[in-house]
């Protein structure tokens, strides 16, 4: 594989995922996988006679030993290793220990004997998860020291016995970044990561760096450990009691009380997002001192294992250091696997000691670079010889080279954003092609200035032709950024442009339905021509929470082509609404950047919930109407055991007299209307896959969805695929009312005063097949219409879909 596409698809694994690292003290011995040459963390090594004396490595499979003498002679082991003693006296002439891997199979241990020891120890570290839990303190601080490395499997830390690769790594590695940050938190959910030194190969933007919480949980006292959004089983948890077994191997008496070692993998039969590994459960709170996961099974194209070490500082258990390793079967050169390591180490640990009064900005990651920093101090420990020249190659690119893989690293990133920077302004890639049955095809441009051109304003501008419609759409805005601490905007602005009545108008975010409202956009052939002033006052007072004032002044022209017959005398046609009122936004546990002028979410988060109120004020501006309009949406995803849970709830209320039908519910459907030659089949979370779009007409409606998706059935994995069929059940109910239906008698409609009931049955992940980073999973469904507005033809009344998801 060529090295462009090496260093491409690391950047693209790094801008989704970015994680950070830190350490106490420099330690003096190594513990080394004698087969793979990679550290081995969590190795007891006690003194041979004295088994009150001894210790763990960390991590990187470094130790202290400062409490052996001379004379002792250690003792080494780790489940899955061969037993090792060493004199003391040696490892002073050669610090580093080489441990053999051995085959052990646990399925082979029995109890007979009384109860499974291994299992009261458990069951203690989960009655006191909410004891040891970090995220459960008042408030803690910290700084990080992260690294992220991005290698070869297999390949040695010493550059000359890996001579094969001379000539494409010259001696280093793939990608290196390191990166100090420091971070503090608050209950209930308050935190903050402040990067202030970045150092990346290659690449200037410090968006690259890596960040404490990106590649693995800082909490592991939670039911599931999210690796990549996949929950994982926690083996300490109540669901992981019933799926895991559990054998104690051994124990170790540390600075803070006895110290259990307990392997734990899937009981037979399970595997499904199940793990396995070892945890240390110490007798000082039964708290977790530390922890090892890695899937129980290969799920495709990634796999990983992550690694934490806590320590305990008279009164709390908090994180010291973090390991991630991920390896990508999908990506080798020359036989040998990519794989990204990232570690975090943790210093200058404060609980409970932050001022009640200290202000925590909003922003999950910030960047604060301009204090120069010796890296030497930073690190805790020395680079290897291949991270300097890993390091160093990056440094002799030629310009050219490195002008392009920092253009590379800044387009990627600010696709986050919605944006392609282009100097002193940004092209805005959603403004230049549009389809939809109304336009059909329409073609343009949209440009905004950035914070190459200011910091404190921004101005946007955009037009579209429309080929089917033959007509230009176009508008602009500029906004002012009053605090980016707070992401406190004003907005004003001018559009005359279409829009489908009946439409949401909160903002459409990242959830489970968002591929429903793309393709529900493109099913638009309904729409009234619109101009528009308008103003935004928008701000982010804490966490996860949005709200904007808003304001509108809309002159609109209803294109009734679709009518039956002409609408009676009186009726609403062409109108200005003059409207104000708020918006309110809410995302669970988000995690938040800045990039350029833009607050970016980086991962999915739940729940979701939005709220929207505003007021038409007659004779103000114009004004022709008097109503007031609420919309509001929830939304929640959980995992219980291996099920995955969703609801979706939308509910929508319009009250005035003399309403136009621009502004009225036209139902939840996703099926194309009757007679359409395009219908996708596909099942669109979020929807009523059996109503058809514009099937409904309300002033009030509420829509409610739950679906359940169950662990696969069996698994059965062939070459390049998989079978691992999942049922996902789904129940779906609507009702609206509408005042004065016969108002509307120039249209088609039906209306939901009683009531509409859908059910639906997927077969998902029938077929899972190898994509790139990712599995691709192929299956089927059928969905059922019933009740009062079931069809006469109970054949109409069903849906047959095509299930399709994608997975790590």
């Amino acid at each position: 594989m060529p090295k462009t596409r090496f260093f491409f698809l690391v950047l693209v694994f790094s801008v989704t995922c970015i994680p950070v690292f830190a350490q106490s003290d420099r330690l003096s011995f190594q513990i080394i996988d004698q087969s793979t040459g990679q550290p081995v963390p969590f190795v007891h090594i006690k003194a041979l006679n004295r088994e009150s004396t001894g210790t763990t490595s960390d991590v990187r499979g470094a130790f202290s030993g400062r409490i052996f003498n001379e004379k002792d002679v250690l003792v080494f082991s780790h489940v899955g290793y061969q037993r090792r003693e060493i004199p003391f006296s040696l490892l002073l002439k050669n610090p580093v220990v080489y441990l053999v891997q051995e085959t052990q199979d646990m399925l082979l241990f029995e109890f007979t004997a009384g109860e499974n020891p291994a299992l009261p120890l458990v069951r203690k570290a989960i009655g006191n998860r909410e004891r040891n839990n970090p995220e459960k303190l008042e408030s803690y601080r910290y700084a990080s020291y992260n690294k992220m490395v991005a290698t070869l499997d297999g390949l040695s830390e010493n550059p000359e016995v890996d001579d094969e690769l001379a000539n494409f790594l010259e001696g280093g590695h793939l990608f290196l970044s390191e990166s100090y940050s420091e971070v503090k938190f608050k209950r209930p959910n308050k935190r903050n990561e402040t990067v202030k030194a970045s150092k990346i190969s290659g690449i200037e933007n410090p968006i690259f760096a890596a960040v404490s919480t990106s590649f693995q949980p800082f909490s592991i006292y939670t039911d599931h450990i999210k690796i990549l959004e996949i929950p994982f089983v926690n083996p300490i948890s109540e669901d992981g009691m019933r799926k895991y077994d559990y054998f104690l191997e051994d124990s170790l008496q540390t600075d803070w009380g006895k110290s259990y070692l307990i392997s734990y993998q899937p009981k037979s039969g399970k595997t499904y997002r199940l793990g396995k590994g070892l945890v240390y459960i110490s007798s000082r709170h039964y708290a977790l001192e530390n922890f090892l996961l890695k899937p129980a099974e290969d799920i495709g194209q990634i796999n990983f294992e992550i690694q934490q070490k806590n320590s305990f500082d008279g009164t709390h258990w908090f994180p010291e250091q973090m390991n991630s390793i991920y390896l990508f079967s999908e990506l080798d050169f020359e036989g040998r696997q990519v794989k990204l390591i990232n570690q975090t180490l943790l210093t200058d640990i404060g609980i409970n000691d932050l001022d009640p009064k200290e202000k925590i900005s909003a922003i999950g990651v910030t960047f604060d670079l301009k204090r120069e920093y010796d890296w030497n101090q930073l690190r805790l420990d020395s680079l290897s010889s291949r991270e300097y020249l890993t390091y160093d190659r990056f440094e002799r690119l030629d310009p050219k080279v490195k002008r392009r893989l920092n253009n590379g690293a800044n387009l990627l990133a600010y696709l986050s954003t919605g944006r392609v920077k282009l100097g002193v302004v940004d092209l805005i890639p959603n403004r230049i092609f549009r389809f939809n049955q109304y336009e059909r095809f329409g073609l343009g441009l949209g440009l905004s200035s950035n914070e190459t051109l200011s910091n404190l304003f921004r101005v946007e501008g955009y037009f579209r032709y429309g080929f089917q419609d033959q007509a230009w759409k176009y508008g602009g805005s500029l906004g002012v950024l009053l605090d980016p601490e707070k992401d406190i905007r004003l907005q004003v602005g001018y559009s005359q442009d279409i829009e489908e009545p009946g439409r949401s108008l909160l903002p459409r975010g990242k959830s489970f339905s968002t591929s429903g409202s793309v393709y529900r956009s493109f099913l638009m052939s309904r729409v009234d021509e619109v101009q528009r002033y308008f103003f935004s006052y928008g701000h982010m007072p804490f966490k996860g929470f949005r709200y904007k004032l808003i304001g509108s002044v809309e002159n609109r022209i209803s294109i009734l082509d679709y009518t039956e017959t002409s609408p009676p005398d009186g009726f609403f046609v062409d109108f200005t609404a003059t409207e104000a009122g708020v918006e309110l936004n809410y995302l669970g546990g988000e995690s938040t950047t800045r990039i350029g002028n833009d607050i970016v979410s980086m991962t999915l988060s739940y729940p979701v919930i939005g709220l929207r109120m505003t007021k038409a004020v007659p004779s103000l501006f114009g004004g022709d109407l008097d109503f007031w309009n609420t919309e509001f949406k929830f939304q929640h995803q959980w995992s219980t055991g291996n099920a995955l849970n969703q609801v979706h709830l939308t509910a929508h209320g319009i009250w005035g007299s003399d309403l136009p039908i621009s502004y009225l519910n036209t139902g939840y459907g996703i099926k194309v209307q009757q007679g359409d030659r395009f219908d996708l089949p596909l099942v669109f979370p979020g929807f009523l896959q059996t109503m058809r779009v514009y099937e409904f007409l309300a002033d009030r409606s509420i829509h409610v969805n739950y679906s359940h998706l169950t662990g696969p059935l069996f698994t059965k994995k062939l070459q390049g695929l998989a079978i691992a069929p999942q049922l996902k059940f789904h129940q779906s109910f609507a009702i609206g009312t509408l005042s004065d239906p016969e108002r509307y008698d120039f249209v088609s409609f039906q209306t939901m005063e009683r009531g509409f009931w859908e059910s639906g049955l997927e077969l998902a992940n029938l077929i899972k097949l190898n994509s790139g980073f990712n599995a691709q999973g192929w299956g089927f469904g059928l969905f059922y219409r019933y009740g009062p507005y079931s069809l006469p033809d109970s054949g109409d009344n069903l849906r047959f879909t095509i299930s399709l998801t994608a997975a790590f």
